[in-house]
Parts: C-alpha cells; sequence; structure tokens
C-alpha cells in the first residue's frame, strides 16, 4: 500500500512536469506577436531551457540522496511556480529567457529524480504510466492557454490557473508528507526494498568510467536523438502548422494537444505490451516511422483533420521512445550504474532538444520555415541507426 502511494505521488509531480512543458511553445505565435519578437526565436529559448535542465539533470542525483525523492520533486513544483509568476508578468524577450531557465530547472530535478526511482522499482508498465502521466498533462496545458486567449483577455490568465494548479499541489504534498517521510528520513528505501531494489550508495564511479562502459555512450545519444526529437517537434508543432497550414493560433495549439494525446495514448498501450512484443523492436520500428511522419507534413495538404491525423501518429510513435529507452537501460547495464545512467540520459536527452531546436531555428532564418520538420526526421532517422548499432553491439 505505501509502496502505490508513495508512487502516485511522483506521478502527479511528473503530471506538473507534463503541464508546464508545452504552454509557451503551444501559443509562441501569439506570445511572440504580443512582444513584438520574431516567431524563430523560440529556438533560443529552448535551449537555454534544455541547458538549465541539463545543469539540474546532472545534480539531481545528488540532490535525491540528500533530501529524498519527494522532496527533491517538490523543489522542482516550486520552480515551476516561479517561472509561471515570470510568464504572467511578461514585457519584454529578456523575461521569456528569464522564465525558461527557471521552468528548466525544474524539468531536471522532476524528471531525472522521478525516471531514477520508477525505473529501478518497476517494470515497463508504471515506467510507460508515469510518462503518460506526463502526456495527459501536456495535453491540458494548451488547452488552459487556448481558454485563456478565447474566453479572457489575455493569454497570461492561462499562466496564472497554471502556477495556482502548482501552489495547490505543492500544499497538498507538504500537508501529505507523514505519508513520504518517517522521522526524518525519506521512505526511499523502504519501498525499494519491496522491489529488492538498493540505492548504489557504494558505487563511487566516476562520470567518464561511467561513460567508458561498453555501448553506454551510444545508448546515450540515442536519447539525445529520441528526446531531442520528440521535444523539438513538440515545441514547433505550432509554429510549423500555423505557419505552413495557415491556420489560427487556437487551431495550433489544438494541434499539439493532440500530438499530447498521441503520446499519451502510445505510452499507456505499448507499456502494457512492451515485454511481449519486445522493447528493442519497438524502439527500431516506431523510430522509423517517427521520420516518416515528419516528411508527411511537406504534403501541401490544408485540412485539419490531416493536420490533426498526423499530429496524432507523430504523438504515438514518438511517445514510448525515451521511456522505453530507460526500461533498456536497466535491462542492458550494471544496475550499480543505474542511477548515473538514467542522469546522464537525461542530459544528453536535454543536449537533442536544445541542439535539434536551435537547427530548426538555424534552418528557419536561412532557408524557410517551411522546411524545418525536416531536423526532427533526421533525428529519428539516425536514433532508428543508432540504435540498431547497439543491438548488435550488445548482440555479439
Amino acid at each position: 500500500m505505501v509502496s502505490k502511494r508513495f508512487l502516485f505521488m511522483i506521478f502527479i509531480c511528473y503530471a506538473i512536469l507534463g503541464l508546464c512543458s508545452p504552454v509557451v511553445s503551444s501559443i509562441w505565435p501569439e506570445v511572440a506577436k504580443d512582444i513584438a519578437v520574431d516567431t524563430s526565436l523560440l529556438g533560443i529559448v529552448v535551449t537555454l531551457n534544455c541547458a538549465a535542465s541539463g545543469v539540474s539533470s546532472f545534480f539531481a542525483y545528488k540532490v535525491r540522496r540528500k533530501f529524498g525523492t519527494n522532496y527533491t520533486n517538490v523543489l522542482g513544483l516550486v520552480f515551476f511556480a516561479i517561472g509561471m509568476v515570470v510568464f504572467a508578468n511578461l514585457k519584454d524577450y529578456a523575461m521569456v529567457v528569464i522564465a525558461m531557465v527557471i521552468l528548466g530547472l525544474g524539468n531536471g530535478l522532476v524528471d531525472v529524480n522521478s525516471n531514477s526511482y520508477v525505473v529501478k522499482a518497476y517494470d515497463a508498465k508504471w515506467v510507460s504510466i508515469m510518462h503518460s502521466c506526463w502526456g495527459l498533462a501536456s495535453s491540458i496545458g494548451p488547452l488552459i492557454m487556448s481558454a485563456a486567449i478565447i474566453y479572457t483577455s489575455s493569454y497570461r490568465n492561462g499562466f496564472v490557473f497554471i502556477l495556482g494548479i502548482i501552489i495547490i499541489t505543492i500544499v497538498i504534498l507538504l500537508l501529505l508528507k507523514k505519508s513520504w517521510v518517517k522521522e526524518k528520513e525519506t521512505i526511499d528505501k523502504e519501498v525499494l526494498a519491496l522491489h529488492s531494489v538498493t540505492e548504489e550508495e557504494s558505487d563511487d564511479s566516476s562520470v567518464l568510467d561511467v561513460l567508458k562502459e561498453k555501448g553506454v555512450l551510444k545508448m546515450l545519444f540515442c536519447f539525445t536523438f529520441s528526446n531531442g526529437s520528440g521535444c523539438a517537434l513538440m515545441a514547433w508543432l505550432a509554429t510549423i502548422v500555423v505557419t505552413q497550414k495557415n491556420i489560427s493560433v487556437v487551431e495550433g495549439a489544438a494541434a499539439v494537444t493532440v500530438y499530447s494525446i498521441a503520446l499519451m495514448l502510445g505510452r499507456i498501450s505499448i507499456g502494457f505490451v512492451a515485454e511481449k512484443i519486445g522493447i528493442k523492436n519497438i524502439i527500431k520500428s516506431f523510430s522509423f516511422i517517427c521520420a516518416v511522419s515528419m516528411l508527411l507534413l511537406f504534403i501541401p495538404y490544408k485540412s485539419l483533420i490531416l493536420i490533426y491525423a498526423n499530429s496524432a501518429l507523430a504523438g504515438f510513435m514518438s511517445g514510448p521512445l525515451t521511456p522505453l529507452l530507460n526500461v533498456d537501460i536497466k535491462n542492458e547495464f550494471d544496475k550499480s550504474l543505474l542511477s548515473k545512467l538514467i542522469s546522464l540520459g537525461g542530459v544528453f536527452g536535454l543536449l537533442g532538444v536544445a541542439t535539434i531546436s536551435a537547427l530548426m531555428t538555424v534552418a528557419s532564418r536561412v532557408i524557410s520555415i517551411n522546411y524545418i520538420q525536416i531536423i526532427p526526421a533526421i533525428g529519428f532517422l539516425a536514433l532508428f541507426l543508432l540504435y540498431s548499432s547497439v543491438v548488435k553491439m550488445k548482440k555479439a
């Protein structure tokens, strides 16, 4: 009972991470217009957000060892709340940068901290369900922002509403802290023990030592292409369909919602059958289909139904990739390195988001915004080729 209650609290925090992740990018054309900047500048703030996430991801393991899983997640939620305050009072591009950096610090803590715990203690099903909570909440965020644009005087009210949700969540978690704190110590070890898993307190391997392990570096770059291509696409999707398909900002935000819902459904459904079908088979086939779904955006259709169908295909196929890569790390590498590997996976994934989003910015400026989806298409294809190489190496 205590195990599931503890897990539920982690899922709630991970859902808040999902709620905050797409809210800016889903209405970026509206924000850019309001503060009088070019829409292509989205890539810069996404890159800075990822840089901040990378820093906090790198230290998340140490923070968790000191404060415990739930206190670390609460700290991440505090960063989210501060970011929402800045966005609600947005005046210029500098404030966008500041807010995205603050959100990034919270992203890294909640993402790596939660993944490190759940991957160690549970199987692929529960890892996928946790990521599905992210997907469900990320589909709600754009709806909130769209409602703010349609029914209130400003999109800023959407940030205020999300801020209220975060504050309520923090208060509830702190009021229920007796459920996850015993005699000034977290119950992390007790819950992990229920699953015959222990913390890696005796492991003194440096990051360099971990990277030297056979296959580790290639596997980490799989996170770069998986997380990078999926998240960069999600960040740019509204801008892509609004500019290329000539639809409204609200309809563009709806495309992000469709993408997020499909992502959630992909994670839930695949999570339950992953072990039966084979994790490796799913990662290879889905990454290839994701590349194809990006190329479909080049077809000059204008139908909203087709736009949403394409968004759904990309979301459903990309959603399970990163959760399954996390599970595959546990299956393929020394479990004494698991926390460090998951932390590094988070850092490499964020590096991918920053790099791919920056490349999309460059492509939009140098070539045309009508061709930027080729960048995540190449990313998903690179994931297919690199992961296939990892599988062959492990079999050898």
